[in-house]
C-alpha cells in the first residue's frame, strides 16, 4: 500500500470540523457550532437533573447505567471547547507539518522510514470512526426495537427515549416523544462527532511529529566525517520539531486532562453494568466500554510514541561515528545528547504524563472505584 498523502490523513477531520462549525483555515467560528454546543449543554442539564432525581442507594445500578452517557456528553463538550479556542494554533501546526511531510515525500529514503506508520495511522483512524458510528447507532436506534418488541408482547406502546432525560413536558404522546427522540439522537451524534474528531486530530498530529523525530534520528545516526556538514541543518530541524511538539502539548493538555478524569469514571460504571446489569444492557455496555478503552489507549500509545521517538535522537547521536569528526561537531553531538535527556511528552495539564503508565493508572483507578461500588451496592430484594 502506498503512503497516504497529507490531505488523506486529514480528510475526515476537516469534514467533521466543517460540520460542527470550525472550518479549517478559517478565522471565524460558524453559528452552527454554538447551536450544537447549546443543544449538548441542555442535554447534559436534562440528564444531570434525571440523575439527581433518581439518586438513592437502591437505584445505584440504574444510575451507573446512566452515568456513561452523561460523562461522554460532558467529555465531548469539554474537549471541543479547548480545540475551538486553540483553532489558530492548530491550523498553523498543521501547515508546518504539511510542509515537513511534503519534503519527506520527495525523498525516497525518508519516505520509506514513515510509510508503514502513516499507513497504519490512516487505517486506525478509519476503523476508529466506524466503531464509534456503530456505537452511537446501537444506542440511538435500539430504542425503536425495544418499543416494537414491547408493542408485540403487551399490545401497547411504551414511549422509551434513548437517553434518560428530564424535560418540562410529558413525553407520553407521539408528538412530544418524537420531538425529544429526534433531539436526543441528534445530541448523541454530535457528541460522537466531537470526541472522535478531537481524538483523531490528536493521533494524526502526534504521529507526524513522531515520524519527524524518527527521520532526524535516522539522519543523525548516519553522520560521519564525509557528511558532517549536514549536522548544523539537523540541529535546526531538531529545534523546529521540538517547538512543534511543545505547540502540540499546549493544544491538547486540557483535553487530555478531561480524558484522564472522566475516563476512570466511565470505565468503572461500564464495568459495573457488565457484571451486575441485566442481559439487555450488556451489549450496549460492551460496545461503550470498547470505545472508551480504545479512546484512552490511543491517547496513551501516541503519547508513549512521542516520548520514545524524542529520546531515540540522543541514542542515535551516540551511535553515530562521532569519533571520526572534528571537535566542534563532537561538541554539537554532545549538546544533542544532553538535550534529548529531557524527553518531549504530552501531559494531562502537567498533572500526569500521557504514556503507557497513564493508561495503567486509569485502569487501576477504575478498578478501585469498581470495588467500592460492588461493596456498597445491595441488590433490591
Amino acid at each position: 500500500m502506498d503512503i497516504p498523502a497529507f490531505e488523506d490523513l486529514f480528510k475526515e477531520i476537516k469534514i467533521n470540523l466543517w460540520l460542527f462549525g470550525i472550518p479549517f483555515n478559517c478565522s471565524r467560528i460558524r453559528l452552527r457550532f454554538y447551536l450544537m454546543l447549546i443543544a449538548i449543554v441542555l442535554m447534559i442539564i436534562g440528564e444531570s437533573c434525571f440523575l439527581v432525581s433518581r439518586y438513592s442507594p437502591e437505584n445505584l445500578l440504574e444510575l451507573t447505567q446512566l452515568a456513561p452517557c452523561l460523562c461522554q456528553g460532558l467529555l465531548s463538550a469539554l474537549k471541543i471547547l479547548p480545540i475551538a479556542a486553540k483553532k489558530e494554533k492548530i491550523f498553523e501546526l498543521t501547515k508546518c507539518l504539511d510542509r515537513l511531510y511534503s519534503t519527506i515525500l520527495m525523498d525516497a529514503h525518508k519516505k520509506a522510514v514513515v510509510q508503514r506508520e502513516m499507513t497504519l495511522v490512516k487505517i486506525l483512524m478509519k476503523y476508529f470512526f466506524i466503531l464509534n458510528a456503530i456505537l452511537i447507532s446501537v444506542y440511538n436506534f435500539s430504542t425503536l426495537i425495544f418499543m416494537f418488541y414491547s408493542y408485540l408482547v403487551r399490545s401497547e406502546v411504551e414511549f422509551i427515549l434513548p437517553y434518560a432525560v428530564i424535560v418540562p413536558f410529558s413525553t407520553e404522546t407521539w408528538m412530544t416523544w418524537f420531538i425529544v427522540y429526534i433531539y436526543s439522537i441528534s445530541c448523541g451524534f454530535i457528541c460522537v462527532l466531537y470526541f472522535t474528531t478531537v481524538d483523531a486530530l490528536y493521533c494524526v498530529l502526534t504521529s507526524h511529529i513522531c515520524k519527524n523525530f524518527a527521520i532526524i534520528s535516522n539522519e543523525i545516526q548516519g553522520i560521519n566525517a564525509s557528511n558532517v556538514g549536514n549536522l548544523k541543518d539537523l540541529v535546526k530541524n531538531h529545534q523546529y520539531v521540538l517547538k512543534l511538539s511543545e505547540d502540540l502539548e499546549e493544544i491538547f493538555r486540557l483535553p487530555n486532562l478531561f480524558n484522564v478524569l472522566v475516563g476512570s469514571l466511565e470505565i468503572c460504571a461500564l464495568g459495573f453494568n457488565l457484571t451486575m446489569g441485566s442481559i439487555t444492557e450488556k451489549p450496549k455496555s460492551f460496545l461503550f466500554l470498547s470505545s472508551v478503552l480504545l479512546q484512552i489507549l490511543f491517547m496513551s500509545v501516541f503519547g508513549e510514541n512521542l516520548i520514545r521517538e524524542s529520546r531515540k535522537i540522543g541514542d542515535a547521536a551516540f551511535c553515530s561515528k562521532w569519533y571520526d569528526i572534528d571537535m566542534s561537531s563532537k561538541k554539537t553531538i554532545l549538546i544533542i545528547m544532553t538535550r534529548c535527556r529531557k524527553q518531549q511528552q504530552l501531559t494531562a495539564y502537567k498533572f500526569s504524563v500521557i504514556s503507557y503508565g497513564s493508561f495503567t493508572k486509569i485502569i487501576s483507578t477504575s478498578w478501585s472505584y469498581f470495588t467500592i461500588l460492588k461493596t456498597v451496592y445491595k441488590p433490591p430484594e
